[in-house]
């Protein structure tokens, strides 16, 4: 009851989402496991959205979390976007060779979008980035 999740091997996920939507990006997306976990893989990350398979009302939540790695990333941006479409980006600090990073984003980082209908998520940056356990929680 404490957890919305979006993508994360440990909590069973909103259904129906899509992970790799056409919006005409040039970052290329798959799973791959890592130790016995599935992770999403953007490898030559421009952008890539992430729709919700049903709007998300997170606004009873008060972070989003976020585990991430790269090897050769310098920038990375998280966005909640809700209808509208509004949205906002959280710039990431990233992790140099110092293996997973886990990052908790007060969702009031994301204002002005609406907390109540979150409809999708979309990343931006550069190199090759994994993530899993995108969730929100209180």
């Amino acid at each position: 009851a404490d957890v919305i999740s979006i993508f994360s091997d440990a909590y069973t996920d909103v259904a129906g989402s899509d992970f790799n939507p056409n919006w005409g990006q040039a970052t290329v997306v798959t799973q791959e496991s890592i130790a016995g976990n599935n992770t999403l893989k953007y490898s030559g990350l421009n952008y890539q959205g992430l729709e919700i398979g049903s709007a998300q009302d997170v606004s009873g939540m008060t972070h989003l979390h976020i585990d991430y790695y790269t090897t050769d990333s310098s920038a990375l941006n998280a966005f909640l976007i809700s209808t509208g479409p509004v949205e906002k980006a959280k710039a990431l600090t990233v992790p140099t060779n110092t293996g997973w990073g886990s990052i908790e984003i007060p969702l009031s980082d994301f204002s002005p979008v609406n907390l109540a209908d979150i409809i999708q998520m979309k990343f931006d940056g550069n190199g090759t980035i994994f993530l899993d356990n995108i969730y929100f929680h209180k």
